[in-house]
C-alpha cells in the first residue's frame, strides 16, 4: 500500500557528477530504503532533448521514492542524515533542498503485465490557491485521461501536496505533479511537444505555473528487500562505492531539514 511518493531533485557540484552518480545509486537509495517507511525508490537523469524546455532548469537528477508511511519515513531522515547510517556525499550540490511527499489522487496501469523499462515524464503544476476543487476536476477529466493513453506511457499519477509528513519547512513551487512512467521515450517525447502551452491556456494555472521534464532511467526500480536481501553483486558494488567515496563526505547541514 502506497501512502505518498517522495519526489527528489537534485544536482552535483560541476565536475563531480560521477560521484554523485556512484554514491546516490549504489549508497544513498539503499541507505534510505534500509529506513521504515518506504518501500521503492529509482533515479532518473534529465533526458537530453525536452519536449517542453524548461527555462531556468538545473536541476540533473530525479528520484521516486513509494513510501507507505511518509511520518516514519521522513522521521529516519532526520534522524540518521549526515551520520554513519546514512552519509551525504560531498559530491552533491546540497545549496537548495527539494524534497517533497505528493500524495496520490489518481492512479492508472495502461497493461500491468508489462513491467516500466523506461523513464518518466514529470508535470509539476500549480493552480490559484482557491482553484483547487477546479483544477483537479478539470485536470483529472481533461489532462489526465488524455496523457494517460499517450504513445510510449506505461503508467500515469496523478498526486498533491500537503504539508502532513513532509521532511524539510518549505512548500513546493508546484503543488501537484503528474507522474507518466514511460517505455518508449522517442514516443513520449513526441507526443508531449507543445503540452505546455495548452495546459497554459486552461486558464486553470498561475503565471508560469506548469513545468514537464523528461527523465530517462539512471537505475532500476529497487525494493526494500533488494537492499535487505542483497544479491552478492549489487553488496559487492556497495562496498566498492563507499571505499571509493572515503570521508569525502559532508558533515553540516542538518539544520536545513526540519519538520513543520
Amino acid at each position: 500500500m502506497i501512502d505518498a511518493v517522495l519526489v527528489v531533485l537534485t544536482k552535483a557540484v560541476p565536475g563531480r557528477e560521477a560521484d554523485m552518480e556512484d554514491w546516490y545509486s549504489n549508497i544513498h537509495i539503499r541507505d534510505a530504503l534500509r529506513f521504515r517507511g518506504s518501500v521503492t525508490a529509482q533515479r532518473f537523469r534529465l533526458a537530453g532533448e525536452q519536449p517542453c524546455p524548461p527555462e531556468g532548469f538545473d536541476w540533473q537528477y530525479l528520484a521516486l521514492y513509494d513510501v507507505f508511511d511518509p511520518v516514519r519515513f521522513s522521521r529516519e531522515h532526520l534522524d540518521n542524515a549526515l551520520t554513519s547510517r546514512m552519509q551525504v556525499s560531498a559530491a552533491i550540490d546540497d545549496s537548495l533542498l527539494y524534497d517533497f511527499h505528493y500524495y496520490p489522487l489518481l492512479f492508472q496501469d495502461n497493461d500491468p503485465d508489462v513491467g516500466h523499462s523506461g523513464g518518466v515524464i514529470l508535470e509539476e503544476l500549480n493552480p490559484p490557491a482557491d482553484s483547487d476543487e477546479h483544477f483537479r476536476r478539470f485536470y483529472a477529466e481533461n489532462d489526465f485521461r488524455e496523457a494517460a493513453v499517450r504513445p510510449g506511457v506505461k503508467s500515469a499519477a496523478f498526486l498533491t501536496f500537503r504539508t502532513f509528513g513532509q521532511m524539510i519547512p518549505m512548500t513546493p513551487d508546484h503543488r501537484y505533479v503528474a507522474i507518466y512512467r514511460i517505455n518508449d521515450p522517442a514516443a513520449a517525447l513526441e507526443a508531449w511537444r507543445g503540452a505546455d502551452t495548452l495546459l497554459a491556456t486552461s486558464g486553470l494555472l498561475q503565471p508560469d505555473g506548469i513545468r514537464i521534464t523528461q527523465w530517462d532511467r539512471a537505475t532500476p526500480r529497487l525494493t526494500k528487500d533488494d537492499v535487505q536481501h542483497p544479491t552478492a553483486v549489487g553488496l559487492a558494488e556497495e562496498e566498492r562505492a563507499r571505499a571509493h567515496m572515503g570521508d569525502r563526505v559532508r558533515t553540516g547541514g542538518a539544520e536545513k531539514l526540519a519538520m513543520r
